[in-house]
């Protein structure tokens, strides 16, 4: 049994466990885990603490964590620190890494005697364009919602090859005529809660850095009286349910990834975080 199935087997049981992301060390050793940092990460579902895959590539600006585990032949071995190689190229900060420059950057796990063990070299890109999608299908130039009730829209990074970009990134969405439709919540991570408040249409338009990307939202006049609820059978409220809190951590296989340049050999013996 490797090191990061021991460490999860009792995970595993509950039935509802899914294996984190990973990607083989390209000197064997062992395994990249790719960890969510916030709640802006297109590669993290909303109310996940983990990514749904590794990903091709990070957004420039994007911030992410990553955790290192051995192959089950290398169990036993002193826990390694994540390093950056360059940190004009890929900074590292308190555990989170962000993407500073595009192009590849080899991250380092290095042992206690300084020794390199095992390297992955991380791709970072541009935001080139976004797209929008409703209940995971990508929306047209229009949508609906019926007045006093809402619909969930999240806005996805794209790279120039149409690739998805890992990394949590900062989101502005804005409504052209809050009197026809408007936020619930603040607006700043890529869901958003859009609330119809009267009939007619308006533009929602969400920004990532200089990159935008709009879409009309279209208001139809309410078919029920009294509260009216959503698709997922929620009230309409002017709190933001976009957010899912900090899941900056994955206290699945990583433990403590609170302080830099800790391992947390001590308290899993199997995985490692940046530091």
């Amino acid at each position: 049994m490797t090191a990061l199935a021991s460490l999860l087997l009792p995970l595993a049981c509950t039935g509802d466990y899914m294996p984190p992301p990973t990607s083989e060390g390209e000197l064997g050793r062992g395994e990249f885990i790719y960890r969510c940092t916030g709640t802006s990460d297109a590669l993290c579902p909303v109310g996940a603490q983990q990514a749904t895959s590794f990903p091709q590539a990070v957004a420039l600006r994007g911030e992410f964590g990553l955790d290192y585990t051995y192959k089950e032949e290398f169990d036993g071995d002193p826990l390694p620190t994540l390093k950056s190689s360059s940190s004009e190229r890929i900074e590292l900060t308190n555990g989170i890494f962000k993407g500073m420059t595009e192009g590849y950057t080899a991250i380092l796990a290095v042992s206690g005697a300084s020794e390199v063990i095992d390297i992955k070299h991380i791709r970072v890109a541009a935001v080139d364009h976004l797209t929008i999608s409703q209940d995971q299908i990508e929306v047209g130039p229009q949508v609906e919602v019926e007045a006093g009730r809402t619909i969930k829209l999240t806005a996805s990074p794209q790279s120039a090859q149409d690739q998805l970009l890992g990394g949590s990134l900062d989101y502005w969405w804005t409504s052209a005529d809050t009197s026809v439709a408007k936020l619930s919540g603040a607006g700043t991570d890529d869901l958003v809660v859009v609330q119809g408040v009267a009939e007619g249409t308006t533009e929602f338009t969400v920004k990532v850095g200089q990159v935008t990307q709009s879409v009309m939202v279209k208001v139809t006049p309410s078919m029920t009286s009294g509260s009216a609820s959503d698709s997922d059978g929620t009230t309409d409220t002017d709190t933001d349910t976009s957010t899912t809190g900090d899941t900056s951590t994955t206290g699945d296989t990583t433990g403590d990834t609170s302080t830099t340049g800790d391992t947390t050999g001590d308290t899993t013996g199997d995985t490692t975080t940046g530091g």
